[in-house]
């Protein structure tokens, strides 16, 4: 099985030739057009809605062997049916490959007037939307569309097509493997809006915890009627108090993850302080002692009450200093916008 391909600015011609009766001509296949029709009227169809293209069709010889075609003759229908088939799987190859053929106009011809049958196609340059026909590499398609069409069915081609199309199939195998590989790969553009996802979750979050810490502190100094009461009642929680030169009286708790956090009950925590006993906190957390809680781990680390080094958490360094409760607010700050 072989491919030729051919171009022509005359469409009647190519639609007679096709259609000899000297050569058999009859229509095995054919897409918007009237095969009860005669040639002539064919063509005068086609041309009606036809743009002006210097080519304004293309024909296409699908040949096929001697051997080929005693064996396509010794079928019942001198095998039609088969080749209705055959001819049917390259039309939709060559479309695969970017010559798409099933929006334009085209018949398919049979000539037995040799010992190698072959059929005939034209295809008119302008489809049925009036946009021309793509025929970039139409020749170089078409030849390897045959060949591998043959190689489906069996049937000869070329050797210089068979190889060049087992290597196109080879390196589209190749290409689809990759394009596989890069698929499960994340790109950096997606590195970087689940970084930013996950930062922005952790400030929601911190201000979830807050508003826990927040509930909490105010829920114990409403039931407890004594300074020690409501101490123990934070140590209970996994709470301890201590007092930060520049915050004032600071909740220290540890979170989940086994993070130190520290918070100004008036600054970072928006506590009611009308609320707070009169404490009296010196230089060392009020709790030294911790028990198990919902809030914290049972070990938690004692914090310095200086302030500084690695009492500082998270938020604030996220904050820069600043105190805000809102979650989008902390996400812009976060992210570099401007408030």
């Amino acid at each position: 099985m072989n491919a030729r391909v051919g171009k022509s600015s005359d469409i009647s011609h190519s639609l007679g030739y096709a259609q000899n009766r000297d050569k058999d001509g009859g229509i095995l296949l054919a897409n918007f057009t009237d095969i009860t029709a005669s040639p002539e009227e064919q063509a005068r169809d086609w041309m009606a809605t036809a743009n002006d293209y210097k080519t304004r069709c293309y024909t296409i010889i699908i040949s096929f062997t001697p051997t080929e075609t005693v064996m396509l003759r010794s079928m019942p229908d001198n095998g039609m049916d088969k080749i209705r088939t055959i001819i049917q799987d390259f039309l939709d190859e060559l479309s695969e490959r970017g010559n798409e053929v099933s929006e334009c106009p085209y018949i398919v011809a049979r000539h037995d007037n040799t010992d190698n049958e072959h059929y005939h196609i034209v295809i008119r340059t302008t489809d049925m939307s009036g946009k021309r026909f793509c025929d970039k590499f139409i020749n170089k398609n078409a030849n390897r569309a045959a060949a591998c069409i043959a190689m489906k069915y069996g049937l000869e081609a070329p050797p210089k097509a068979v190889e060049r199309e087992t290597a196109h199939q080879e390196a589209e195998g190749q290409r689809r493997k990759e394009k596989a590989k890069r698929q499960h790969k994340p790109s950096a553009s997606q590195l970087e809006i689940d970084e930013k996802m996950r930062r922005k979750r952790a400030v929601e979050e911190a201000a979830k915890r807050k508003s826990m810490l927040k509930y909490v502190i105010e829920k114990a100094a409403k039931k407890t009627d004594s300074t020690e009461a409501f101490i123990a009642a934070l140590a209970e929680e996994g709470i301890t108090l201590t007092r930060d030169e520049k915050k004032g009286i600071c909740a220290v708790m540890t979170d989940p993850g086994g993070k130190v956090r520290k918070y100004s009950l008036a600054k970072d925590l928006g506590v009611d302080m009308t609320l707070i006993p009169n404490l009296s906190i010196q230089d060392k957390p009020v709790v030294k002692s911790q028990h198990s809680s919902p809030l914290k781990p049972i070990h938690q680390p004692r914090l310095n009450v200086d302030g500084g080094g690695s009492s500082r958490n998270a938020e604030h360094e996220i904050n820069d200093g600043h105190n805000s409760d809102d979650p989008d607010e902390e996400w812009k700050r976060r992210n570099g916008y401007k408030l």
